[in-house]
């Protein structure tokens, strides 16, 4: 061999052999550095959690609870021990902790700092039910704004029944309506070279219009209009009624927007004007004084024992998703997952304390076969002579609603998100956009039937793929609806007329049997009572799942194995958006690397 051909193989062999070398020498470094991690850093934290958690915190006999609603907001609180480390708290959250405070003496008031952006509506209504109810005991409530100065309602709504609702005097009022907004990415693709192919059921099922459409067709318009609508009927109501304006003039007054401070309390929005501190002065005042009073924030407030009946309290958020939570135990946003939250329903029906279950769902939906797996587990709770109440938070839409419609009783708030159903399947072909910007081609050898190679993202669906995708979808429309009719008791007939894929609000659900009662999840709890035959005035032990874990358990699962390859094959699917330098086209290939699946996802942007 020569001696260029020496340093080749030379080369060779060093490359072969030094990765591996050089992963195992990471791998090592970085088990060492966690180790350090959890001996010196995790379990002294985790051990002093542990301490002051065995002795609460007590109350100061002058308290005024403070809740900051300028951040984003949950539905549910998290259940990792490590997720969410500020002390932002859940609507969930809200809504107990007053409900708690209400009989607690040492608690005299609440402060809360408005939302400066908007907010789910349906969360807002439950915040504003939530002030509204402390505030019925006698107690205060002040809220200061720094201005409505976003162009949507539901921040305002959610504050509206405040005792004194304070602006800021260099601050306009700019709360007027509310918007939906669809991001229309048809002409984008067709701009790429890329080729949506979906199935939905049916005409409404608009969740796959933002690829397909450049704009709203007529069904889609209908809906939505529909929808914001009701959603703004309901919050002209509420405003009109906590500001004790007829609801005419409150329109002409939000028509107007934007208003000045000036302009906003003369038309009665607001009570007073002046700055942050000048209302937090206030709230102490009325506490008994500076000397006496004092903030806590309402996160660190905490709920009493609870004692009596138990009531299974299960709260599901986000995306449903098949498998279990995520190895990550930092993540706040977990979704709803189908192995955890059926596991979850069932061990709160095979415990004899628990007398009912309310389920807390906020989801626009995900995989019907994990959306069926909850479902079926809701079934085996009612056979077993468990109550189940579902209460909707911001959205129960598509599989959120899937989950929802065999329960005993479905609550909803009047702008909650809900219904939608219908069912979506399909694919992106990219494999113009890969040869037009990089010379690429995806070419595929199949054995077996022609529908093995159906949702190759080379190619478009033939005939015989697409007739077999429709008949698919077909079967898990009807199973849906069917389902719906069971667990509504409404006609099959009467189903398949308000379903179609149709997103309604909770006020709209309720007139056409999708929903049974409007409120939010303390309603929720006061249904379960009286369908497990406990009087409404006993207290009830609330006991929630799935339980926080353990913090050792949760570190633990960091280092199990993770699905490395869906990630690949999302890293993959963004190589052609990479190359291009187009950071929108590699984001929306990897969304067309994850819509193989059928789906229920109804993605719906309100504000």
């Amino acid at each position: 061999m020569s001696t260029a051909q020496w340093a080749n193989l030379a080369k060779w062999v060093q490359s072969a052999t030094e990765g591996f070398e050089v992963k195992q020498f990471l791998i090592t470094i970085a088990g060492v550095f966690m180790g350090l991690v959890l001996f010196f850093i995790l379990i002294p934290i985790i051990f002093v959690a542990s301490v002051a958690g065995q002795s609460a915190p007590v109350t100061p006999s002058h308290t005024v609870l403070s809740l900051d609603l300028r951040e984003p907001i949950r539905d549910v609180p998290p259940s990792s021990p490590f997720a969410g480390f500020s002390s932002n708290v859940s609507v969930v959250d809200i809504v107990r902790k007053l409900q708690a405070a209400e009989t607690d003496s040492s608690v005299k008031g609440l402060f809360v700092r408005a939302s400066e952006a908007g907010m789910a509506p349906a969360h807002a209504e439950e915040i504003r039910q939530a002030l509204i109810d402390f505030k019925g005991t006698g107690k205060f409530v002040i809220v200061h704004a720094q201005g409505f100065e976003y162009p949507t309602l539901s921040n305002y709504v959610a504050v509206s029944g405040a005792s004194e609702l304070w602006m800021q005097g260099t601050t306009d009022f700019s709360a007027t309506g509310i918007v939906a907004e669809t991001l229309f990415l048809g002409g984008f693709m067709e701009k790429f070279g890329i080729l949506p192919q979906f199935e939905q059921f049916k005409e409404y099922k608009n969740a796959v219009n933002s690829y397909t459409e450049k704009t709203y067709n007529a069904p889609h318009r209908e809906a939505t209009t529909a929808m914001l609508g009701s959603i703004y009927n309901a919050f002209l109501a509420a405003t009109a009624y906590d500001r004790k304006v007829p609801v005419e003039a409150m329109k002409a007054a939000l028509d107007r927007a934007p208003l000045s401070a000036e302009q906003a309390l003369q038309a009665k929005l607001v009570d007073k004007i002046g700055q942050p501190e000048e209302a937090m002065d206030a709230a102490l005042a009325k506490a008994g004084g500076k000397e006496k009073a004092e903030f806590v924030d309402l996160g660190n407030y905490q709920l009493p024992p609870e004692t009596g009946p138990v009531i299974a309290l299960i709260g599901g958020e986000g995306a449903i998703i098949t498998g279990q939570r995520s190895n990550d135990p930092f993540a706040d946003q977990e979704g709803i997952t189908s192995d955890d939250y059926a596991a979850a329903i069932r061990d709160a029906t095979d415990d004899d304390a628990v007398k009912a279950i309310v389920f807390r769902v906020s989801s626009p939906g995900g995989s019907p076969s994990a959306s069926d797996q909850i479902w079926a587990a809701i079934e085996r709770a009612k056979k077993a002579g468990k109550p189940v109440v579902v209460s909707m938070g911001a959205y129960a839409a598509s599989g959120g609603y899937y989950v929802s419609t065999g329960a005993d009783a479905i609550l909803a708030m009047p702008s909650t998100i809900t219904g939608s159903i219908g069912v979506f399947s399909g694919k992106f072909v990219i494999n113009e956009a890969l040869n037009r910007y990089t010379g690429a081609n995806i070419a595929a050898i199949q054995a077996g039937g022609d529908y093995a190679n159906a949702f190759s993202s080379g190619a478009p669906f033939s005939n015989s793929q697409r007739t077999a995708l429709n008949a698919a979808v077909t079967r898990i429309y009807d199973d849906f609806t069917g389902k719906v009719a069971a667990g509504r008791k409404l006609p099959l007939p009467r189903v398949l007329e308000i379903a179609k894929g149709r997103v309604w609000t909770g006020n709209e659900a309720k007139d056409i049997g999708l929903v049974d009662q409007i409120g939010g999840v303390r309603t929720a709890i006061l249904k379960a009572k009286e369908l497990a035959k406990i009087e409404a005035a006993t207290p009830v032990s609330l006991r929630v799942y799935p339980a926080v874990e353990d913090p050792l358990t949760a570190f633990s699962r960091a280092f199990s194995s993770s699905a490395q390859g869906a990630q690949a094959a999302g890293r993959a699917a963004t190589v052609i958006g990479a190359l291009v330098g187009d950071e929108r086209l590699s984001a929306l290939l990897l969304q067309a690397s994850q819509r193989g699946n059928a789906s229920m996802h109804e993605p719906v942007r309100v504000h």
